[in-house]
């Protein structure tokens, strides 16, 4: 990896986000075998474990946008791993539902990802995988990135692009 400028070694959201970068690339390869993405083991995740879930709720949960979320699901389908049925109390929607299929291959890719996770943070000791753990627990569920108040026109906590800081 080249060296990084000055003002980028030490911030703390450029580093966070080029380690999920790696930690997703190294997760997609070593899923190759499985032949999903670590998105889809994501859905798979989801739906297995707290099923079932409307395909917006996905989209919300993990992020993905509702054209991709749709591709998404239509290869898990295509591959016997989803079935998707019209909501009960809303036309407009649809509740995916995980097969047999789907939830073997959940647990075997999630197998695979706990490996992964070990390739990954084995430069870190066991207390420092556990503090690491600890403090991103804490960013993720903080209250600064969920109030409406935590930047005005933020999602997320987090500006827009192109959006100035008050």
């Amino acid at each position: 990896m080249p060296e990084l400028p000055p003002s980028m070694r030490d911030r703390v959201p450029f580093l966070l986000y080029r380690a999920a970068q790696m930690s997703l690339t190294l997760a997609n390869e070593m899923l190759v075998p499985t032949g999903l993405s670590a998105r889809q083991v994501g859905i798979l995740t989801m739906i297995t474990e707290f099923e079932p879930m409307t395909q917006k709720a996905l989209g919300e949960a993990l992020r993905i946008d509702r054209t991709t979320m749709v591709a998404l699901l239509d290869d898990l389908e295509q591959r016997g791993y989803v079935a998707r049925q019209r909501h009960p109390h809303d036309r407009r929607a649809f509740l995916v539902h995980p097969t047999e299929s789907g939830r073997a291959a959940k647990n075997e890719a999630v197998r695979i990802l706990d490996d992964q996770q070990q390739r990954f943070l084995a430069p870190l000791t066991s207390a420092e995988r556990g503090q690491l753990a600890t403090l991103l627990k804490r960013l993720h569920g903080g209250p600064s990135l969920m109030m409406p108040d935590a930047g005005a026109g933020c999602r997320g906590g987090m500006p827009r692009p192109g959006s100035r800081p008050a």
